[in-house]
């Protein structure tokens, strides 16, 4: 009888440990994290899952949002790996402009890239749907205002 109550217990407490989470399930609640922050504004708790090289660029993306814009759903539409270490999640974003009415609905494609902690955010874009959402981009090779007029009198020399 003994023996039979040891094997009760032993079983009964396998069934308790819980498995670490895997790295799908990861991935899911950082993404799941990252875009409830920014519906409801914290893009400091948001900023916690953006990769160090991306957070100015995320600012800069979501800087309207709750200023000119408000996001009044996210929906996680899907999670695609792309190899052991990138992912990609698409999400619909509804929104709307404070000053109209109009609700659209806008599909962002987010890559994500996993990092010896966890999965950190480091692009997004818009998938399809209206302008607004984001900010243009910001260009690469962005010149000093003049810079242009400055070029064309002085030809290819480079002057600093």
């Amino acid at each position: 009888m003994r023996r039979l109550s040891l094997l009760a217990f032993a079983l009964g407490s396998a069934g308790c440990m819980a498995l670490p989470p895997s790295s799908m399930e990861r991935l899911s609640q950082s993404a799941y994290d990252l875009n409830t922050a920014t519906r409801f504004g914290r893009m400091d708790i948001a900023a916690e899952n953006v990769a160090v090289e991306a957070k100015s660029d995320f600012g800069r993306r979501h800087r309207a949002w709750g200023r000119e814009l408000r996001i009044v759903d996210l929906e996680l539409e899907g999670v695609q790996m792309l190899g052991s270490d990138s992912a990609e999640v698409n999400l619909i974003v509804s929104w709307h402009r404070l000053d109209d009415a109009t609700i659209h609905s806008s599909l962002v494609a987010q890559r994500w890239t996993q990092t010896s902690a966890d999965w950190k955010l480091v692009e997004e874009t818009i998938a399809s749907g209206p302008p607004g959402l984001f900010p243009p981009p910001k260009p690469k090779d962005a010149e000093r205002p003049g810079e242009a007029k400055r070029r064309e009198l002085l030809g290819s020399v480079d002057v600093p």
